[in-house]
């Protein structure tokens, strides 16, 4: 970033059609990003979903973040239309982008961009107006006419803000505009730089440390919605991430900055030194930096944000010594032979850092792709093709999170080979060798991200599950391992649910049926919609032969929380368990009314009233599935069999089994 803007001042710093140019760019890339917003929506009113869903809904990254870069597209814009004497065809078009602009501001209801856009308008409109009364009456009639837009965008903004969401959401209905973004709010982020202080008040937690923060103080509340296992990389805004895991240091290190910028900015507003091209870029420049500095105040903003603040800083900072707001002294490094080697070698060193610092920015954002690629293969039950396709952009650039999905990918290949041999006396000495590299692919890999990154709890629980699963195989000494490896995980996010849902599934493999169910209870305490560990219990009382006692249980148990569907679930598949599809079937129905797009209820539901002989009806359940994961290739599976009048796992492969309530974990992964 500091790259950046040292490049922005030596860029402008001797000429103002260099900044003109700069800002003109930018109007050039505000017009592809609205042009790509239009097209999106006329796309997806035209193009089927399989098409449009592989189209991008933002350029720029996330919804907010396209806001704020149109509402700094709308400043410029304003800036343009007071300040420049342009063309009748060059002013429509920065019309077109204002109202374009503000509307798919609206339509993302991002409420800080509105206030921030209304009142940068609020200072052109006085401006312009202002200036106009003390001219002529031609002059005045332009100045009315150049603070037109100014009043516009200034009314537009009070209106969103006044209507209490109204608007904002009928232009987001209109112009299908998805804008939900979750991050930690203002209070809950100052909870957490509070707990870093508590240990560090100097240098906070670390850099790059608030997810690892996040996973060890998040508050107990956020375990009952469907974020409870999200772990945020960054809080409510960039200073208060920066407090967080800077400490004091670095909060006062980026307020002092902050203080000499702006002491800049109102100079420059003021000073009569300059012509007028230099004043158009200071202006300009400084208010779009503004706007984007406060910004990042109020949101943590991708890396395209925070980039255009260092740009548009550097910019108005080249404007400082031409406007005289500070003095400028020359120096003639090539005056003498030392000092020009000295030179020499320093832009030689910058050459390289620069063309070393593209290099690891292409191989990130290249790695990123194929790494996201690897991801879908793996949830579309692809292990094998995900593991070469993950371990290629280990090659590029290793992380923690790389090394992670692998030892997933490598265990799930693991899963597919184990399912595929009948017998342990069955297993031919290639099956046992291919088996074995597997289990030691996700060993090793889960250990190289915890080397990578041993602060975060995932890793461990990788680890932990890897050895879970051997000790469900009955490999000697790997429950113990997964203990340890869970316990490590524990101390790093201790309210996580899923934590002391392994113990218990540790417990129930040992045959500890009492230590079990108190783990598992312990899940449940911590998160009481817990559909993994009310799966875990049903089966833990199935095996257990204790169905009937646990159905009756549970009968009093919904009566005591009839608004718990997890309960109902739970009932629910007990039910199923014990053969009772009718009471299966009641109790599912009922979790689907609570909470109606509950998979694995809908799941449960439709192969109960399968074998009810009610076809249309369990197919409607997987197609309602089908709807919130197009990818999954059991369900997929499964309605292909109902739809051919066929048995719901005929053809069934590994992983997928006949007998789903008898899995390790629930059909279809959840948030809730």
């Amino acid at each position: 970033m500091s790259i950046l803007l040292f490049i922005a001042i030596f860029a402008v710093k001797e000429d103002a059609k260099i900044g003109i140019k700069a800002i003109f760019a930018f109007f050039i890339s505000s017009g592809v990003v609205i042009l790509h917003l239009i097209l999106r929506i006329f796309a997806a009113s035209i193009l089927p979903v399989s098409v449009t869903s592989k189209i991008p809904n933002f350029l720029l990254g996330g919804s907010i973040d396209t806001a704020i870069f149109l509402g700094a597209a709308t400043i410029a814009s304003l800036s343009a239309l007071n300040m420049l004497p342009l063309g009748k065809k060059v002013r429509i078009a920065i019309y077109t982008l204002v109202v374009t602009s503000m509307l798919f501001i609206g339509a993302i209801g991002f409420t800080p961009v509105f206030v921030a856009v209304g009142l940068f308008a609020l200072f052109y409109f006085v401006y312009t107006f202002s200036w106009s009364i003390n001219l002529s009456s031609t002059n005045t009639l332009k100045g009315e006419k150049a603070s037109f837009p100014s009043l516009f965008v200034l009314v537009f903004s009070v209106v969103l803000i006044l209507s209490n969401g109204v608007i904002p959401a009928y232009l987001s209905n209109t112009l299908k505009i998805n804008s939900i973004e979750i991050r930690p709010n203002f209070a809950v982020t100052m909870s957490l730089v509070s707990e870093s202080w508590k240990k560090n008040a100097a240098l906070g937690a670390g850099p790059n440390m608030f997810k690892e923060l996040w996973d060890l103080h998040k508050p107990a509340n956020i375990n009952l919605s469907q974020f409870w296992a999200t772990s945020f990389n960054s809080g409510s805004g960039f200073v208060p991430t920066i407090a967080a895991t800077t400490g004091v240091l670095g909060l006062l290190a980026l307020l002092s900055f902050m203080v000499l910028y702006l002491t800049s900015g109102f100079k420059s507003i003021f000073s009569s030194k300059g012509d007028f091209g230099w004043r158009y870029v200071s202006l300009t420049s400084f208010l779009i930096s503004l706007f984007l500095w406060a910004m990042i105040f109020v949101y943590f903003p991708s890396i395209v944000i925070t980039s255009l603040a260092f740009v548009f800083t550097g910019i108005f900072a080249a404007t400082l010594v031409p406007q005289g707001v500070v003095s400028g002294i020359k120096i003639n490094i090539f005056s003498n032979p030392k000092a020009n080697f000295v030179a020499v070698f320093g832009i030689v060193v910058l050459l390289i850092a620069s063309i070393a610092g593209g290099y690891f920015v292409w191989a990130r954002v290249v790695t990123a792709s194929i790494y996201q690629k690897g991801v879908n293969l793996l949830s579309s039950g692809d292990s094998q093709n995900a593991k070469k396709t993950i371990s290629q952009a280990i090659r590029l650039a290793p992380s923690d999170l790389y090394w992670k999905s692998f030892s997933e990918a490598s265990l799930g290949q693991a899963g597919v080979l184990l399912s595929s041999v009948s017998s342990p006396s069955s297993m031919t000495d290639s099956q046992r060798t291919a088996i074995q590299n597997e289990i030691s692919d996700a060993i090793q890999s889960a250990r190289q991200a915890i080397a990578w990154n041993p602060k975060d709890y995932e890793n461990w629980f990788a680890l932990g599950r890897v050895y879970e699963v051997l000790a469900s195989n009955g490999i000697q000494g790997s429950s113990d391992n997964a203990i340890s490896a869970f316990k490590e995980a524990q101390s790093r996010a201790p309210l996580n649910p899923a934590i002391p849902l392994a113990f218990g599934r540790l417990d129930a493999l040992s045959g500890n049926l009492v230590g079990a169910r108190e783990n598992i209870n312990k899940a449940i305490k911590l998160k009481n919609n817990y559909t993994d560990a009310y799966f875990t219990l049903a089966q833990l009382e199935a095996s257990s032969n204790n169905i009937p006692a646990a159905i009756k249980s549970m009968n009093s148990l919904v009566l005591m929380d009839p608004q718990n569907a997890s309960l109902y679930f739970q009932l629910g598949l007990l039910n199923y368990n014990n053969k009772d599809y009718s009471s299966a079937a009641s109790a599912l129905e009922k979790a689907i009314e609570i909470v109606p797009d509950y998979a694995n209820a809908k799941y449960f539901l439709g192969l109960s009233y399968d074998i009810l002989g009610r076809r249309a009806d369990a197919t409607m359940q997987f197609e309602e599935i089908q709807k919130t994961n197009p990818d999954n290739a059991e369900i997929s599976l499964i309605l292909s069999n109902l739809k051919a009048s066929k048995s719901p796992f005929t053809n069934a492969k590994p992983p997928i089994t006949n007998t789903p309530e008898k899995r390790a974990e629930p059909p279809i992964q959840e948030d809730n």
